[in-house]
């Protein structure tokens, strides 16, 4: 066992996830320490184990199975304000940051209110809404790997692009904290932010058992003359497709494979409606990701992190 370091056997994962849906880590760590850190990849290294890092959970599908090997919570804190600029732990809640930046009048993520999860997710996913990206405002990410240990990244060098970033296509890479440049304003920031947050619960009301939108959006840029010759003209919305359009134009809505159902409001917002499992969620997405590849000639892309059955 790992000196300096507590190891919990058998956590379940549906608790560490606002799907509440997963099985059991077979290891389960809390580390907001790079000395730790670096001690539980090298036991996991010696035990052959896969390692898998996340934050609230907020964005993520587990595996019926639970996951082999050891889970690691990011538990790296910290606030910090340089003028317009300020450091945040990856750790760090995003709607709280959001609302401490509100505070302190610096603009920037104010549109992005109720989007849960940690600043380390939505980095790696490049959260953005109502016109806002995080991505926009990085200026550097510190980050950790087994193979170069703690580097700072400035902001062009992470790829940020609509709903991706490096860090997503590299989970070497993980968040350790960041730096983000905001814009004083001189007018209140937060009725913004209860504004936008009052049209979220309308379609994320709190007690919901779900990671968000399942797929991501399409851009229009992305596709081809024929593809976009099959798509009517008015669900091109900013440059955008939304998946909840053509999901809900085959049929999606209120669609159900065993506990596991889309939103009858909603296309795009899969539900766990009791004891939902994995495999019910793989099987009703891609069910209709299909019927909507064969109407439209376009394939979804989840916008969640689904983690294989074998780790």
């Amino acid at each position: 066992m790992v000196s300096d370091l507590t190891l919990l056997p058998h956590v379940s994962l549906a608790e560490q996830s606002t799907f509440k849906i997963g099985g059991l880590a077979r290891w389960f760590a809390r580390i907001g320490d790079v000395d730790q850190l670096e001690e539980a990849f090298s036991w996991a290294c010696e035990n052959h184990l896969p390692v898998l890092v996340i934050g609230e959970g907020s964005n993520i599908l587990f595996p019926d199975e639970g996951f082999p090997g050891l889970v690691i919570k990011n538990r790296f804190f910290g606030f910090g304000r340089f003028d317009d600029e300020v450091e945040l732990g990856g750790a760090e809640n995003l709607g709280e940051t959001i609302r401490r930046l509100n505070r302190l009048r610096l603009a920037g993520l104010e549109r992005m209110y109720g989007i849960p999860g940690s600043v380390a997710g939505a980095l790696v996913g490049n959260a953005g809404a109502y016109g806002q990206e995080i991505g926009s405002v990085v200026v550097s990410v510190t980050t950790w790997s087994r193979a170069h240990g703690v580097r700072v990244l400035d902001g062009p060098e992470l790829g940020f692009r609509y709903r991706h970033s490096l860090l997503k296509c590299n989970r070497e890479l993980l968040v350790l904290a960041c730096r983000l440049r905001l814009t004083p304003s001189v007018t209140e920031l937060q009725p913004v932010s209860e504004e936008i947050l009052a049209r979220r619960l309308v379609k994320y009301p709190a007690s919901l058992r779900c990671p968000g939108s399942f797929f991501k959006n399409v851009l229009a840029r992305d596709l081809t003359e024929e593809q976009l010759a099959r798509v009517p003209p008015d669900f091109i919305q900013f440059g955008k497709i939304p998946a909840g359009r053509l999901l809900e134009e085959v049929g999606a809505k209120g669609a159900a494979r065993g506990d596991a159902v889309i939103a009858d409001y909603h296309a795009n917002l899969v539900l766990n409606r009791g004891r939902a499992s994995s495999r019910d969620v793989i099987a009703l997405t891609s069910d209709y990701a299909a019927k909507v590849f064969d109407r439209f000639g376009i394939r979804l892309e989840p916008e969640i992190l689904i983690i294989e059955e074998s780790g």
